[in-house]
């Protein structure tokens, strides 16, 4: 039964965006109104509950309303003239994606993010490993919204800071948890949907650009199972590990005639969809941009193209919390996509719900330490001491040669699908030239969108190859093979090698005693270590894991000194100057910066010691 309310409003949110996308009579049949409906219907869900959680806090009475006014656009079925325009016949301009293919990629996408959180035995795991290291502070930021009463927003891992960070999927986990389901199922509504929607609307966005219905079944399996030729890896001497020991795009080195190269052109599964989560959420907007840019584009129709166009500035004007790279990757093309594209008499319809959804979100995002280490000059990414074009073909190479094929051929997309589809070679451009985050690997979170645009016209490519004689057929399969096979592999590795633990069930006792001993809003004090037991509480952090902080622009060299003095002298000034509630000492404390209770013998009084955990009190 707690599973039936977040089960509900699951529903009730699709079916509003699948309402909202019918009612605009794109042309683009069912299939896509629905993908694109899972899209819209969770970012309406997100949107409305945060909003209302602003008010209210994200209790009872939020969650309520949002599931009255979620079940709103619902009545209109019940109306016969309303429920006539939905479900009324059209015509369906393209060719349909048979449903028969998405059997074994709902398979695949339930499997992969059904082990995202994983409990045996009262212990969690996560998998894919990359999942180790970020779910945490996606931990951190769901508990700090269903149980720590953060509105408005503060950094769960650096008290008293403004949570300047794309953190909407987040608080949607958040309000599923709050609405009755578990963890498991929280995280899995909200991942599972938007991967299937992004299966879909990449093979939509093909079906638009190409007209080919081969290459659209070919796109999801090019983006999804990205790589080099890292794979090159697998077929040397396996380790005492034995095989799938190592990864194949990231983190390891290619030996070539001229030296290790390194390859960092990660999975989009295991090192960004999955571990990074506001992706998933953004992708699937930003494909329903370029999707209804090309249909406005093309409409002989100003009633058509203008919807086209709002459907396109309501999702961006949502991006920034969403996805802040994918809001600036759709930034950077929109102005000279509109002056080449849209008449201007229909600019209005793209940009000023654009504009005006997105700059209280702007304006929020304005303080964030991160802008200070933007837009540096560093030229080749990650190709450090090796040639900016080496790296690259190593990384990337086959899908590279076949994108700037198609670009410069007649034979493979219409001449104005190609003029359209060289405006996304900013996203490549601009992150092999600039710094977009403090940690410069972070910029492939807008090459993701460049490799997102190019997948459609690498897959005409392949497709035209695969339809001619057998010669041609041999290379177009071979070149599929070269483009995915180590992500194949990581993937594969993923699935039989990779299961992490990341809280024991001790852990998670400790954690739920600290809930029940403190007021939501407390601050606590305690190692920084990336999985600390606070992050299933949703208390504040004084400061969390140092990797994560780096990573988010933050100053943090005076805070970790200063958590340092207070564990080690007990400083009544600093315990009080940072607002500190509660002290907490573990095993990680004890052995990490050899925590003493004996210091705090003054300045607090002990609320419990259990399992080898201290939770004390922070004296007036």
């Amino acid at each position: 039964m707690r599973l039936l309310l977040p089960l509900l409003i699951w529903c009730l949110a699709v079916l509003d965006g699948f309402i909202l996308l019918s009612l605009a009579r794109t042309g683009l049949g069912r299939t896509f109104e629905l993908a694109g409906g899972i899209a819209i219907g969770l970012m309406l869900n997100a949107w409305i509950g945060f909003l209302l959680a602003l008010l209210s806090g994200l209790n009872a009475t939020a969650i309520t309303l949002t599931t009255i006014i979620l079940a709103i656009p619902a009545v209109l079925i019940l109306l016969p003239k309303w429920k006539a325009k939905i479900f009324a016949s059209r015509t369906v301009d393209l060719q349909q994606i048979n449903v028969w293919y998405l059997v074994p990629w709902l398979v695949l996408l339930a499997v992969l993010f059904g082990r995202v959180f994983i409990i045996e035995n009262g212990n969690i795991l996560t998998a894919p490993a990359n999942s180790y290291g970020d779910l945490p502070f996606h931990v951190s930021a769901i508990t700090s919204f269903a149980y720590g009463e953060n509105f408005p927003p503060h950094n769960p891992i650096f008290a008293g800071l403004p949570f300047t960070y794309s953190f909407i999927i987040d608080f949607l986990a958040a309000f599923y948890l709050r609405a009755g389901a578990g963890w498991r199922v929280a995280l899995f509504l909200e991942n599972f949907a938007l991967a299937v929607a992004l299966v879909v609307l990449i093979a939509q966005l093909t079906l638009v650009l190409t007209k080919s219905l081969r290459a659209a079944y070919l796109t999801p399996i090019i983006f999804f199972f990205n790589g080099g030729f890292g794979f090159l890896n697998f077929f040397g001497d396996p380790d005492s590990d034995g095989w799938f020991a190592k990864t194949y795009t990231m983190n390891v080195d290619l030996e070539t005639p001229i030296g290790p190269v390194p390859i960092r052109w990660g999975n989009v599964f295991t090192t960004l969809l999955i571990p990074q989560r506001s992706l998933l959420f953004g992708l699937p907007l930003v494909a329903l941009i370029l999707i209804s840019w090309w249909i406005a584009a093309n409409a002989t129709d100003d009633g058509f193209r203008r919807r086209a166009l709002l459907i396109a500035g309501l999702c961006t004007g949502t991006l920034p919390l969403i996805h802040a790279h994918g809001f600036l990757s759709v930034v950077i093309v929109s102005v000279p996509l509109a002056l080449i594209f849209f008449p201007w008499r229909n600019w209005a319809h793209y940009f000023a719900p654009a504009i005006l959804l997105s700059l209280p979100q702007v304006l929020f995002l304005r303080a964030t330490p991160v802008r200070q280490q933007l837009f540096s000059l560093a030229l080749g990414w990650e190709s450090g001491e090796r040639s900016f074009i080496v790296f690259w073909m190593v990384n990337a190479g086959v899908f590279l040669v076949l994108a700037l094929a198609a670009m410069f051929s007649k034979r493979f997309i219409e001449p104005g699908a190609r003029v359209f589809a060289s405006f996304f070679w900013l996203w490549f451009l601009i992150p092999n030239v600039v710094t977009l985050a403090p940690w410069p690997w972070d910029n492939i979170k807008m090459l993701v969108y460049w490799h997102f645009a190019m997948c459609p016209i690498v897959a005409a490519v392949l497709a035209h190859m695969i339809s001619k004689g057998w010669a041609l057929r041999f290379a177009g399969f071979a070149c599929l093979i070269l483009i995915t096979l180590a992500g194949a592999l990581d993937v594969t590795r993923s699935i039989i090698r990779e299961k992490t633990p990341l809280y024991s069930a001790r852990e998670r006792e400790v954690a739920e005693l600290i809930k029940s001993a403190t007021e939501p809003r407390a601050i606590i004090v305690h190692a920084p270590i990336h999985n600390s037991v606070v992050s299933l509480t949703g208390r504040q952090s004084l400061m969390g894991y140092p990797g994560h902080l780096w990573t988010h622009g933050i100053d943090f060299q005076q805070r970790a000194h200063d958590v340092d003095s207070i564990f080690s002298t007990g400083s009544t000034q600093l315990l009080h100057k940072y607002g500190i509630g509660y002290v907490l000492i573990g095993p990680v404390e004890v052995t990490q910066i050899n925590a003493d209770p004996a210091v705090f013998s003054e300045t607090t009084q002990q609320v419990f010691d259990y399992n080898g955990y201290k939770l004390l009190k922070v004296l007036p």
